[in-house]
């Protein structure tokens, strides 16, 4: 009996934006089916590694650089060693690297909207090199996974980089998983939350004064004031920590619901480079009792189990805030709407994709200043904590919208009708695939 074909998945690091839907797809491979191994390029923070199957090793480079030779043999000593019959590069970093070797396995590419040209080194001349660059590794590629056809951008503009339309294959974007079995009646309450995590209520300095139930008419000073909320919200932001996504405007967003005497907690789960920076300006705006920075080894010291952040929080949450302009962590919003948390986003052409605005969740407009994104967001959170009915309704119609659009486990059988095809299939160009 012949042994099953070998897949090698390359990632450039975990925090690349779709290490969650790697691990998730990686306990979906049938190990009777497919031997599989994952190659990380990057090193990484212990507390970002999401779960992966004990059974699937992992091999970890030391990238440091764009163009690193080192990186380069390792993953010439991963492909000689494992001898994979199909290389999935799930990023363009992992392409690049993936498909400047030669062998005899085919090589499968993950194209996402966001993606540089493949396999240029930052602050090499653009011109003849990227045209030769680009035409090597558009011919060792045998197919290019994209997110709708042609790959066109959703703004409409034209694509970066164009793929070969003979090769490449159509997979919508898919919400991965977060305990699907988790339903509303069955979350868990915020006092009990905040209690697994060893977290102090906090009683509100002054009573809540609401700004759009009654909406707030100046020319009558209608202003009046209302007991404070005794349940806190639960506000969630999954993203690294670093600047270029905007958590210093979500840091200043909740230092103003402080002087709007609003009972809730924020998290912000994730690790970055600047972890440090935004931890002196939440205890200098003396944020500490209500916004908690967690990360993955965070979670586990709480006794909240092994698996990710994503599965263990984001279902519990009353809203996420997603404020960051960057198209490679939006899967974050899709896996909060299929766990029925509403999301508040900055409107970019994936959320907008993704969030029907005022339905399925809402949209702040991608225009002004930091100053316009720090306003809004307020306003926005305190427009959506004070609708109960229109988060439930919220939850209902992003579930409803995932299930039917952006389903994980069609992904998953696309790509592995994809491993078939490429693992079984006879040679055109002079490569010879083991299963033959």
């Amino acid at each position: 009996m012949s042994s099953p074909p070998k897949i090698l998945h390359i990632i450039s690091s975990w925090e690349s934006g779709v290490g969650n839907e790697l691990a998730e797809f990686a306990a979906r491979l049938s190990r009777s089916e497919f031997e599989s191994e994952i190659c990380v390029l990057a090193g990484s923070n212990r507390r970002s590694v999401p779960a992966v199957p004990a059974t699937t090793p992992i091999t970890t480079l030391g990238l440091r650089w764009t163009c690193d030779v080192s990186t380069y043999l390792g993953v010439r000593r991963v492909l000689r060693r494992f001898r994979p019959d199909v290389v999935h590069a799930w990023d363009d970093v992992a392409h690049s690297y993936a498909a400047l070797h030669s062998g005899t396995q085919r090589i499968l590419a993950e194209k996402r909207e966001t993606d540089a040209p493949q396999g240029l080194p930052k602050g090499l001349p653009r011109g003849l090199l990227q045209g030769l660059l680009q035409k090597h590794i558009d011919r060792k590629t045998d197919r290019f996974i994209v997110p709708r056809q042609n790959n066109a951008a959703l703004d409409g503009t034209v694509p970066t980089v164009k793929t070969p339309t003979a090769k490449t294959v159509v997979i919508p974007p898919a919400a991965v998983p977060v305990q699907s079995s988790v339903q509303p009646s069955e979350r868990m309450s915020a006092e009990k939350l905040l209690e697994k995590l060893d977290i102090p209520l906090v009683e509100s300095s002054g009573d809540y004064y609401p700004v759009f139930e009654p909406q707030y008419e100046p020319a009558q000073r209608n202003y009046k004031s209302m007991p404070p909320h005794q349940t806190p919200f639960l506000v969630g932001i999954i993203l690294p920590l670093c600047l270029e996504h905007r958590i210093l405007d979500a840091l200043w967003a909740f230092e103003t619901l402080n002087h709007v005497h609003l009972n809730y907690h924020a998290f912000f789960i994730g690790d970055g480079k600047d972890r440090e920076t935004f931890l002196r300006y939440r205890d200098r705006w003396k944020l500490f009792s209500r916004v908690h920075f967690l990360g993955e080894q965070d979670l586990r010291e709480q006794h909240l189990g092994n698996r990710s952040i994503s599965e263990r929080l984001l279902p519990h949450f009353d809203v996420l805030l997603h404020l960051s302009p960057s198209a490679e962590h939006s899967g974050t919003i899709l896996s909060a709407m299929s766990c029925g948390v509403p999301v508040i986003a900055l409107e970019t052409p994936e959320s907008r994709e993704y969030i029907t605005d005022g339905t399925t969740g809402i949209l702040i407009p991608a225009e002004g200043d930091f100053r316009f994104y720090r306003r809004t967001a307020v306003k926005k959170l305190l427009y959506l904590l004070e609708k109960e009915e229109l988060r439930r309704s919220m939850q209902i119609a992003g579930k409803d919208r995932i299930t039917k659009e952006y389903n994980f486990d069609a992904a998953v059988q696309r790509r592995i009708a994809l491993y078939r095809e490429l693992a079984y299939r006879e040679s055109t160009d002079g490569r010879t695939s083991s299963r033959h």
